[in-house]
């Protein structure tokens, strides 16, 4: 037993003033008198009186027990007493919800096993529930009962988001060189590799299982204009058999393509969908079902299925017209003396035809033929009657289907050397196509003329228009979705996310968003129309359930047990019980109401 407050004591000094309040108090006696008179002055004298032999009730005793019990109650006792410490460390990861032979999963398994281990823990014992993912973390308290800890259990969910290996085993190497733990419990599908320390009871919720996965599902958007998108697909065979694999697609639950591979054991293969719809949600669904569903399916949303808004600033209003042809495109005509910097706050790209604006444009811009000696670009332009092509690379976006030997470009300008823009299009006197990055703004520079936009009548610059458009929009790269446990970082405008289970969580413009470790779309919205996120497992390592490797605990050659330090229970509470009990038994007896009888 200790004292968390023996200063408190101290106050134990007040207990002689209670005597003397005692001594110094009326002691009423039994006197028999013949008149009222009498008795008055009798009283008088009696209480005036201090001192003399003390006569103590029972009720001084009371009062001085519920005294000491005060001071004791201050200096805040308590019992020490041993109590051992547990931790259970729940594998809560994607792999956890493979199917076993019973029709359950080795999540429900693990939990099950978990808690018959807790069952046979002593009652008194202080337990920590550990979770493993999207990163390892408590659940509990440090000094939870075994019942706590095994209902903790039970409100556990089983994560999309795969386990971290090396976060995985930190924990473990923490809670094994922890030498205040008697026992940890760990659950999982892993196994650990020997020799596991003697306090380590390792629960294994299965063993290897073959496994079909999709790795990656990869949407590219065509160029402005397109009706179609491309997809590409990675699957895996995770088997000792050949397999045939078949992946289905659906746009917005509509059926829109399929295709299948024979895949060897432990190989990977490609599948191509070049004509995918227009849509906002598509779905890829892997065949044959196996006991690990969640890798089966995957989604991909299409950044390209919007409209374009396109700022057109030039003495001549009608190339600008003529973009309107392209579907997915609105356009805005300035002349360049009309223009201002606010007219760029509702553009996603700006184009400036045969003029320069006074500042760098806060938004991607296009340079028709800029006239040379600006102060923002200071292009180096030299005029050419007739513009010759010689160089272009074979495999980038920009060039992607232009036959350039049939590029009319007429007359313009070869643009020198720029300290920031590279040449992706050269002629025989310089670049005729610049691109470069500024202040996180794309801006490329042309040193012909596109425009105006004739679609078929003149396909190879209609091809490199649309190109162009396409790579200042943000069209044309691939865009593979977000993994499931990953954060990121909530877009601007952006005050709130719906993720795919339905929940609806309120959030700010540049905070990290963690709930990321359930698999589907989450939708973004706020100011705008709301904006879709693809979040897949997209992890074939993690899908490989036939060969797991075993967690490693660095330290359990050196880990020991020390006694666990005892827990203080405390007194409080018990004492301040028995006070307001003798309080309340002191009552029922001194102010209880008394039948006075008149003598005859």
């Amino acid at each position: 037993m200790g004292l968390l407050n023996p200063g408190a004591l101290y106050f134990l000094a007040i207990v002689p003033a209670l005597i003397l309040a005692y001594l110094a108090r009326e002691r009423p006696r039994q006197v028999t008198v013949s008149s009222v008179l009498a008795f008055r002055a009798l009283h008088k004298m009696r209480g005036e009186r201090f001192a003399g032999r003390p006569r103590f009730r029972w009720t001084f005793f009371v009062e001085l027990l519920i005294l000491c019990l005060a001071v004791l109650a201050m200096a805040n006792p308590y019992i020490a007493r041993k109590r051992d410490q547990v931790a259970v460390v729940l594998d809560n990861s994607a792999p956890m919800q493979a199917r076993t032979a019973d029709g359950g999963t080795r999540y429900r398994a693990a939990v099950a096993q978990a808690k018959e281990a807790l069952a046979d823990e002593p009652g008194d014992s202080a337990v920590t529930v550990y979770l493993t993912a999207p990163t390892p973390h408590p659940v509990t308290g440090t000094a939870a009962s075994p019942e706590t800890a095994a209902a903790a259990l039970d409100r556990a969910q089983v994560s999309d988001a795969p386990v971290n290996p090396a976060a995985f085993a930190g924990l473990l190497t923490q809670l094994v060189t922890d030498r205040h733990l008697a026992r940890i419990i760990v659950a999982s599908y892993r196994t650990l590799a020997p020799p596991a320390p003697p306090k380590v009871r390792a629960i294994a919720t299965g063993s290897g299982l073959p496994n079909y996965a999709i790795g990656s599902f990869v949407l590219t958007s065509g160029t402005l204009g397109a009706t179609t998108v491309r997809a590409r697909l990675t699957i895996a065979n995770f088997s000792s058999a050949p397999a045939t694999l078949k992946a289905a697609i659906t746009a917005d639950g509509k059926p829109a393509s399929d295709a299948q591979a024979v895949v060897e054991p432990g190989d990977v293969a490609t599948l191509e969908f070049p004509n995918l719809p227009l849509a906002r949600v598509y779905q890829a669904q892997l065949q044959p079902a196996d006991a690990f569903p969640l890798d089966n399916v995957a989604f991909a949303t299409a950044p390209g299925a919007r409209t374009v808004a396109i700022l057109f600033v030039s003495p001549m209003a009608a190339d600008g017209e003529s973009l309107k042809s392209i579907p997915g495109i609105t356009v805005t005509t300035r002349a360049p003396a009309a223009f201002t910097p606010q007219d760029l706050a509702s553009a996603d790209i700006a184009i400036f035809e045969y003029t320069i604006p006074k500042e760098l444009p806060a938004v991607n811009a296009l340079f028709v033929i800029p006239p040379p000696g600006d102060p923002i670009f200071d292009f180096l332009a030299a005029p050419a009657a007739q513009l010759q092509v010689t160089g272009w690379p074979a495999t980038d976006p920009l060039t992607d289907g232009v036959n350039f030997r049939l590029l009319n470009l007429r007359s313009g300008e070869y643009l020198g050397e720029h300290p920031w823009m590279q040449a992706m299009v050269s002629g025989t006197q310089g670049g005729l196509l610049l691109v470069g990055d500024r202040q996180g703004h794309r801006y490329a520079a042309t040193g012909f003329n596109p425009f105006p936009y004739l679609g078929r009548q003149n396909l190879p610059m209609s091809i490199l228009t649309l190109n162009l458009l396409s790579q200042l929009t943000g069209l044309g790269a691939p865009t593979a979705g977000f993994r499931t446990g990953e954060p990121w970082i909530v877009p601007a405008g952006v005050k709130a996310i719906t993720t795919p289970t339905g929940e609806h969580v309120p959030v700010a413009a540049g905070q990290t968003f963690t709930r990321t470790d359930q698999q589907g779309v989450h939708e973004l919205s706020g100011v705008g129309e709301p904006t879709l996120r693809a979040v897949n497992l997209g992890d074939l390592a993690t899908s490989d359930l036939e060969n797991v490797p075993p967690i490693k605990i660095e330290a359990a050659g050196s880990a020991s047990t020390a006694p666990a330090p005892p827990v203080a229970t405390p007194l409080t509470p018990w004492l301040i019980a028995l006070i307001i009990g003798l309080i309340v038994l002191e009552a029922l007896f001194v102010y209880r109401p008394r039948v006075i009888e008149a003598a005859p």
